[in-house]
């Protein structure tokens, strides 16, 4: 990476995730397991009515042979206990520890933004779970041939909610959201003088050439972030919305006010997408944040399911604990 700044330590990072599993109660179980309560009504022997994005439709009471075709469904079965049949591939690089077995052993059924129609029929499933993006409801026709298919919203919460009532379990998530509420109040408590001292900016590298991402309090990551306590920089608390700003090189600057940077990165540690080009700008190594070395890897930034929205705060610990220990 060239001049990249010294990042905090990631030791503990790793065990950090699992230590999100460990919460979870996590097991590598199919989806024939005892359901927790559902919230949807009795339509007929065998079968449930539930609200999706696509208005209300009917699915299997007891679903065995489920297909996810997006990862953020996949991550929220996983955390419910069940493993789908076929998954969605968007590369191993990209699957958190906690899942990759489980993952690994499933049938992918596509990849780039194309589902494979053909590997989904093969697989029989008596129910698919995707999300209201279009590279999943441009196929929704074609696949409510194939069995029932809920399309969720397209929040990481909303995402875990219906696809936990299509597979009967929506009592599981009021567990992992108090869950999620102890382990923010906890740190909140804990590393309040810390919480305190420091502004957070929050960012992607991003896919873009010469350009990073800059999240606000209301993006899947800030929320997670500012429940625990974090107060957010200049250029992070200018992000309205649950999107994200481009910015360009030339806006380093804009970070300048921050005392701590949180960042996007892979689960090798190192900052994913465009992010190693944003990290070798000696306009990045020239911030206050940088040259301090706080600077905070959060490889769970895009939580896909609850298991990954605690990991986030496992995260966010481990930077704390550094900072606190800096301090």
């Amino acid at each position: 990476m060239g001049n990249a700044p010294t990042v905090l330590t990631r030791r503990g990072l790793l065990a950090g995730g699992l230590g999100a599993a460990t919460l979870l109660g996590l097991a590598a179980c199919g989806s024939s397991d005892t359901p927790s309560p559902a919230g949807g009504s009795q339509a007929a022997a065998g079968t449930r009515k539930i609200d999706t994005a696509k208005g209300t439709i009917e699915v299997p009471a007891q679903p065995a042979r489920v297909v996810t075709i997006q990862p953020s469904a996949t991550a929220s079965l996983y955390d419910l206990g069940v493993s789908p049949v076929g998954v969605y591939d968007q590369g191993a690089e990209y699957i958190s520890p906690r899942y990759r077995d489980r993952w690994s052993a499933a049938t992918k059924i596509g990849n780039a933004g194309q589902i494979d129609l053909e590997k989904v029929a093969a697989l029989r499933p008596d129910l698919i779970i995707g999300v209201d993006f279009p590279w999943n409801t441009k196929v929704y026709d074609q696949l409510t041939a194939l069995a029932p298919t809920v399309i969720t919203p397209t929040t990481w919460r909303a995402t875990a909610r219906v696809a936990a009532d299509a597979v009967n379990r929506l009592g599981r998530v009021s567990e992992l959201e108090q869950q999620m509420t102890t382990r923010a109040d906890t740190i909140k408590s804990t590393y309040a003088a810390v919480l305190g001292r420091f502004r957070w900016a929050i960012l992607q590298g991003g896919f873009d050439q010469g350009q990073f991402w800059v999240y606000g309090p209301g993006s899947d990551a800030g929320t997670i972030l500012a429940a625990a306590g974090v107060q957010f920089a200049t250029a992070s608390a200018g992000v309205s919305g649950s999107g994200n700003q481009p910015f360009s090189y030339e806006r380093i600057d804009a970070l300048a006010d921050a005392d701590v940077i949180g960042f996007y990165t892979g689960y090798d540690g190192k900052p994913n997408n465009e992010g190693p080009k944003l990290f070798a700008q000696p306009a990045f190594n020239a911030l206050r944040a940088v040259k301090a070395g706080r600077l905070v890897p959060i490889p769970d930034f895009l939580p896909g399911g609850y298991g990954d929205a605690l990991a986030v705060l496992d995260e966010l610990e481990t930077g704390l604990r550094e900072l606190q220990s800096a301090a």
